[in-house]
């Protein structure tokens, strides 16, 4: 049992070493993963009245989990392409698009959370209209995208 306990830490370690150059973004992907799902739970416990759901909750840890994973493959096959830097550059893409699209979700269930009146709502309205439409006009690709969401699949 101690041979499989001490292969499984080497592995881990192993992992996390190769892993090094990607902490800061996998460690911001998982904060933001995290805050979407506490966000959405809260969303969906107070304002649509939802019971816990572990379907719900598993989709949200399979999409976290894709992203991760992604992640680490765009490093590795980079990596082993001999073009690190431009594996990092790409990693750093990625995740500032996740960041983009879970940040509006999350600024649009904190806006429905506060009360119309209240300055929490002011402050996630004005969030959320700003990165949700005036944020999309500077970035023409992403403009694009969204016009045509559906026919860009």
């Amino acid at each position: 049992m101690d041979y499989i306990k001490n292969l499984i830490a080497a592995l881990f370690t192993g992992l996390a070493a190769y892993l090094s150059p990607l902490s800061g973004e996998l460690s911001s992907l998982l904060a933001v993963f995290l805050l979407n799902f506490f966000v959405g739970l809260l969303a969906g416990l107070i304002i649509n009245k939802e019971s816990w759901s572990f379907k719900k909750a598993f989709r949200c840890i399979l999409e976290a989990t894709a992203f991760l994973l992604l992640i680490c493959a765009i490093y590795y096959i980079g990596d082993h392409k001999g073009n690190p830097q431009g594996a990092l550059q790409c990693v750093s893409f990625v995740t500032y698009s996740v960041f983009y699209f879970y940040g509006v979700n999350i600024l649009r269930n904190l806006k429905n959370l506060f009360p119309d009146a209240s300055l929490g709502y002011k402050v996630s309205a004005f969030l959320y209209y700003v990165a949700s439409v005036e944020f999309v006009k500077k970035i023409p690709y992403l403009t694009a995208y969204l016009s045509n969401g559906k026919e860009a699949q």
